[in-house]
């Protein structure tokens, strides 16, 4: 099982108005008129450190295309595309433009990268769940089952140095200079049946993505499914799939999946935490002037702050309105977290053995750095309250 000392962790070292169960409901209107205000100071000092820069000489605006595997009605979109878009067309005043564009404009959802890399788009923020068959190492950054919930991603992004590690991974093996854009929290299961042991996912038809689709066939011998997220009501309506996954409440909500299946299962392990990644090609990030590259750099950091806020907020009302519901809620037992915990370390020990073997060191060179971190986290978190009933 892999597990590496924990020191190790460092060395590598015009917005819509929200849905009816995004909306924040008593108190919490006051909580948020408080994170506006923050928000604005600190795009103020943003603001005031991107000033301090020399600007460069500029005639012409740049204009980016960015391209989504979001559609506009998603949370996705509102908390993590816009924020992120917004920020740098505010900061950069306007010498460069980000227009973001819904999934399926300028490329289908599985195909960002593709779309960047021959000019179609010029930027995309996507998920890295759709690169893992491609490399595998994009796992850690797209929910590792059993792997790290979204404060310890956070930590590791920032702290940790997971954030330098993707943009070296990118550059390394795609050419293409990539920031951290959004954090994405546990996902739900929505399911025709309860999950009471490792056994009852056997034979599953299951929609899944990623290293995930790859261990329910290998570990639990399910059948995986996969499909975009705009046909996984459908799927999971009609009886294709007997169990889905897709995102958090707040987005499974809006896509009606408590509709389609008569249970919610929590929490989502196959899914704990991932990112959304902002992509452009490593040229036309090299081209930029240096004062810009600052602030888009910093306009995605604070983006990411803002979409974990929100998004955390949203699933947050989501849940409420899903317990109260006609829907059975289940807690997934002990005995098969711990499966699936053990299984995603299993997997991506095996896959780094693989990409090593073949001349490939970044599956490996991020996994020590993830799981070091992990469990350091996991060593050192004890302190921390939880608020749980």
């Amino acid at each position: 099982m892999w597990r590496v000392p924990a020191e190790q962790a460092f060395l590598d070292t015009d917005e819509k108005e929200p849905m009816a169960s995004e909306k924040p409901t008593g108190g919490d209107q006051q909580e948020n008129q408080h994170m506006k205000r923050w928000t604005k100071a600190a795009l103020v000092a943003v603001a005031t450190f991107a000033g301090t820069l020399p600007a460069l000489a500029q005639d012409e605006p740049i204009t980016w295309r960015m391209s989504s595997y979001a559609g506009e009605t998603w949370g996705l979109w509102k908390n993590i595309v816009m924020p992120f878009t917004k920020r740098v067309n505010e900061l950069s005043e306007g010498r460069l433009v980000i227009e973001p564009y819904p999934v399926d404009v300028l490329a289908p959802a599985t195909k960002n990268y593709e779309a960047v890399l021959d000019g179609t788009a010029d930027a995309a923020m996507i998920t890295p769940l759709y690169a893992v068959n491609a490399d595998p190492a994009n796992s850690f950054y797209a929910g590792h089952p059993g792997g790290m919930g979204p404060e310890t991603m956070l930590y590791w992004l920032y702290e940790g140095g997971g954030q330098d590690l993707l943009t070296q991974f990118k550059r390394d093996t795609l050419g293409l200079h990539s920031l951290v854009g959004g954090v994405v929290g546990t996902e739900l299961w929505h399911s025709h049946k309860p999950i009471e042991s490792v056994a009852d996912l056997k034979g599953l038809k299951f929609r899944a993505a990623g290293s995930w689709a790859s261990i329910l066939s290998e570990e639990f011998e399910a059948a995986p499914v996969f499909v975009t997220g705009g046909e996984v009501y459908q799927m999971l309506d009609r009886g294709g799939v007997d169990i889905a996954e897709w995102s958090g409440p707040a987005d499974n909500q809006i896509a009606g999946l408590e509709n389609a299946a008569e249970y919610i299962i929590t929490p989502g392990l196959h899914f704990p935490a991932g990112i959304n990644e902002f992509i452009v090609t490593a040229e036309k990030w090299d081209a930029l002037p240096d004062d810009l590259k600052e602030i888009v750099t910093a306009a995605a950091k604070l983006a990411v702050f803002e979409s974990y806020l929100q998004s955390g907020m949203a699933d947050l009302v989501a849940m409420k309105e899903l317990r109260a519901g006609n829907n059975k809620l289940q807690e997934l037992p002990a005995e098969v977290t711990e499966a699936i915990t053990m299984a995603g370390r299993k997997w991506a020990t095996t896959k780094a053995e693989e990409q090593t073997a073949s001349g490939n060191e970044w599956m490996k060179k991020i996994g020590e750095s993830y799981f070091a971190y992990q469990d350091l986290y996991a060593d050192g978190a004890s302190f921390k309250h939880l608020d749980r009933k």
